[in-house]
């Protein structure tokens, strides 16, 4: 029995550094992927209130995939072009402290390559992604079985959508 009961221990032991050492290589592999950054392909404008700059390049990215829609023909004008972003920045500024700590927050979990792993299986961070990628993104966060990621895709997109349908330069367009 004695025999027995070492071995046992063994194989517990050996179980709990398996297991531990799996851990330690999921946490391994998976900082590099939440730290890496992304690409500032849009700069901001102006003085920035809310946002960082890197904020500023992922809601660009981000309204540049959702407005002005798929519908729109050339002639519309771009997110980038009617500065949505700062539009937004100005508009969050404006916004109770924790509300504009927490879009802060859902930008850099959305541009979070450790994110895409999870969402759509691309470890990349959004503003690295090229547009069809940057679609799938935000499509599985609007499809997403998790509602923490469904209201967080809807809460940006409405941003967008009021940024840039606001904008004079669209009104005659929409019929305003």
């Amino acid at each position: 029995l004695r025999a027995m009961s070492a071995h046992s221990r063994e194989r517990r032991s050996f179980l709990k550094k398996g297991i531990f050492g799996a851990a330690l290589l999921l946490i391994g592999g998976a900082v590099p992927l939440a730290l890496r950054g992304g690409i500032d392909r849009v700069r901001p404008r102006g003085a920035l209130r809310l946002f960082t700059p890197h904020e500023y390049a992922i809601f660009a990215a981000i309204a540049a995939r959702i407005v002005p829609g798929d519908g729109a023909d050339a002639s519309w004008p771009t997110a980038d072009a009617l500065d949505c972003a700062g539009k937004a920045d100005a508009l969050m500024a404006q916004a109770h402290p924790t509300v504009g700590a927490e879009l802060r927050q859902l930008l850099r979990l959305f541009e979070s390559g450790l994110s895409g792993l999870f969402t759509n299986a691309q470890p990349t961070p959004f503003t690295r992604l090229a547009p069809a990628e940057m679609d799938a993104r935000l499509q599985a966060w609007r499809h997403s079985r998790v509602a923490l990621l469904r209201s967080g895709y809807q809460a940006l997109k409405r941003l967008a959508q009021a940024t840039y349908y606001s904008s004079p330069e669209v009104y005659p367009r929409v019929g305003y």
